[in-house]
């Protein structure tokens, strides 16, 4: 079983999952809200002796996920299934989203097929180190970065004084680029080579180069490609068929 885990209005994984099944493969969307409300969850670590770790979840339309069984996973999954809490206390609510994230972060990692993205302890979708990490590492890399202002009178937020810098050095008139990369190879069309590999450099240096990871440009009337930031839930279809393959491949799956 091919599993894609992911929010429902991820149009993104929604249209991998159309794609796995056109080929004629099993493949199950499980949308984290279908996930907060399961008849039963089951996750055993195993005591030693050569045991392994077993998770099954059963929903509530009778679909069983045995982990023994998935073949390969899809995770786009940034929240921990909790919706079945939101209207807890906020206390009761904290606890059991904390247990949630505990437990998919555990379940995810656990699974012995191959996955993209493994969790993170600061994301359950893959890697999103802070964004002036990230930063620093693509000016270390050798992209091009503009100076990132905080304070009270810029965005407070890192992520956005990031893209804020980008915006001011490239002029209004610049276009975006978002790169689509698996396991460190950008495979969206027409970056330059020394985008591209300026990317590669950047993964490695964040551990992201076993993962679906985003790196978002500026693109100035100059052709000056100005690093914005990254996501771990990256556009699937800037990739195209081409992206589809090679995601197929390496989840495991056999290309017919």
């Amino acid at each position: 079983m091919l599993l894609v885990l992911c929010p429902l209005n991820d149009a993104h994984a929604l249209w991998f999952a159309e794609q796995a099944r056109a080929d004629g493969r099993r493949c199950t969307v499980l949308p984290t809200e279908k996930l907060s409300f399961p008849r039963r969850r089951s996750h055993r670590l195993g005591g030693g002796g050569g045991s392994v770790p077993r998770t099954v979840i059963e929903l509530t339309d009778g679909t069983v996920v045995d982990g023994a069984r998935v073949t390969g996973v899809l995770n786009r999954m940034v929240t921990p299934p909790a919706d079945a809490w939101q209207h807890a206390a906020e206390a009761e609510r904290a606890y059991a989203t904390a247990e949630l994230h505990a437990f998919s972060l555990s379940w995810l990692a656990a699974l012995s097929c191959p996955v993209r993205n493994r969790p993170t302890p600061q994301c359950l979708a893959g890697p999103a180190p802070d964004p002036l990490r990230c930063w620093a590492a693509a000016q270390a890399s050798g992209l091009l970065c503009s100076p990132v202002r905080a304070g009270t009178r810029a965005p407070w937020h890192p992520a956005e004084s990031v893209l804020a810098g980008a915006r001011h050095a490239a002029g209004p008139s610049a276009r975006p680029v978002h790169a689509v990369c698996l396991d460190g190879a950008v495979l969206t069309p027409d970056v330059p080579a020394r985008v591209a590999a300026g990317v590669a450099a950047l993964c490695a240096a964040i551990g992201a180069d076993r993962s679906l990871f985003g790196v978002d440009f500026l693109v100035d009337g100059e052709g000056s490609w100005r690093y914005a930031g990254t996501t771990p839930i990256p556009d699937l279809q800037a990739g195209g068929h081409r992206l589809y393959r090679l995601l197929i491949g390496a989840l495991g799956q056999r290309w017919p």
